[in-house]
C-alpha cells in the first residue's frame, strides 16, 4: 500500500482542511446563537446589512480559504490550465445538481460523483476545492444559508479522502492501468463502495449543522432522532452517487487521465513539480 500522501504539502494540507474548517464553522454557529436582533425600517444599520449577508460573505470566505490547500501543492502560483479541469468538473457539478432536482428522490443528486472522480484524477487538494466551489456556486440557484459553508466543507472533504484513498490504492487500478478482462473494463467497485458511504458521511456532518443551530432541547433522544429521520436522504444520496460511479465512473476517469496526460497536468505524479509549457503528449483524445 503506498502513502497517503504524495508528499509534506498534502499532508500540511490535510491538517489545514481538519483544523481551520471545523474552527470556521463551529465559530460561525457561535456568532448565529448570539448575533443581536436585527433591527426594521429606518432604524437598520449597517451591522444589520452586515448580519443579513454574513452567509453569504462567510460562504465566499470559506470558498477563499479552500484555496489554501490547492495553492500548497504547488511551489509557485498555479497556471490557467491548472485551474480549468476543477472550474469545468465544478461546472458539471452545479449542472447536475440543478438537472437532478426533478428526480422525485430526496438529495439524489451526482455531485458527490462528480468532486469524486476530480480527487481521484486530479488529486486531493483539487477535489475539497471542486466540492467547495460547486457548493458555493449551486446554491445560488438552491438557496444560499447558514448551511451552505457546511455543504462546501462536506463535499469538498469527500473529494479530498477520495484523492488520498487512490493515492493509497485502496480503490485498486482505475482507468487507464486498469486490465481489460474479455474486452471490457471491470467496474470500480470500491469506489462504488465509497460512494455509498459517502452519501450517509455527508448526511451525518450535515446533521451537526442541524442539530447545533435548531434542535432545542440538546439530548441524546433529540440528537437520535434528527439522525434517525435523515436515513433516507441519506441513503439516496449514496445511491445515486454509488450508481453514477457505476455506471459512468470508469470510463470518465479513464478519459480524465487522457487529458491529465495530455495537457501536463501531472504535477502530483511529479512531485508536484509541473512539466515545461510544450509537454510530449502521450496519445491523442
Amino acid at each position: 500500500m503506498q502513502g497517503l500522501f504524495a508528499n509534506r504539502r498534502t499532508k500540511h494540507a490535510a491538517w489545514f482542511l481538519i483544523t481551520a474548517m471545523p474552527l470556521l464553522l463551529a465559530a460561525y454557529m457561535v456568532f448565529q446563537h448570539y448575533r443581536p436582533p436585527l433591527k426594521f425600517g429606518d432604524e437598520r444599520t449597517w451591522v444589520d446589512i452586515v448580519i443579513m449577508n454574513s452567509d453569504v460573505a462567510l460562504a465566499l470566505f470559506f470558498l477563499i480559504v479552500s484555496f489554501v490547500p490547492f495553492f500548497l501543492i504547488f511551489g509557485r502560483k498555479p497556471q490557467a490550465r491548472d485551474m480549468v479541469p476543477i472550474a469545468v468538473m465544478a461546472a458539471l457539478g452545479v449542472v447536475g445538481r440543478t438537472v437532478f432536482a426533478i428526480v422525485p428522490l430526496p438529495n439524489f443528486k451526482p455531485v458527490s460523483a462528480i468532486v469524486i472522480m476530480t480527487g481521484v484524477v486530479f488529486g486531493p487538494e483539487s477535489g475539497f476545492l471542486t466540492g467547495a466551489l460547486t457548493g458555493f456556486v449551486s446554491n445560488f440557484i438552491f438557496g444560499q444559508g447558514p448551511w451552505t459553508p457546511w455543504q462546501m466543507f462536506c463535499w469538498g472533504c469527500i473529494g479530498f479522502v477520495a484523492g488520498l484513498l487512490v493515492k493509497a490504492g485502496i480503490f485498486g487500478p482505475i482507468g487507464k492501468e486498469q486490465p481489460q478482462k474479455n474486452g471490457k473494463r471491470k467496474k470500480p467497485i470500491r469506489l462504488c463502495i465509497y460512494g455509498l458511504a459517502s452519501g450517509f458521511a455527508y448526511g451525518w456532518v450535515m446533521n451537526l449543522f442541524y442539530i447545533i443551530g435548531y434542535v432545542r432541547p440538546l439530548t441524546w433522544q433529540t440528537v437520535a432522532a434528527a439522525y434517525v429521520s435523515s436515513f433516507f436522504f441519506d441513503l439516496s444520496h449514496g445511491i445515486c452517487t454509488m450508481l453514477v460511479l457505476y455506471l459512468v465512473g470508469e470510463a470518465w476517469i479513464r478519459k480524465l487521465l487522457r487529458i491529465k496526460r495530455k495537457f501536463g497536468l501531472t504535477g502530483e505524479e511529479r512531485s508536484y513539480v509541473m512539466p515545461p509549457g510544450r509537454h510530449e503528449e502521450e496519445g491523442t483524445l
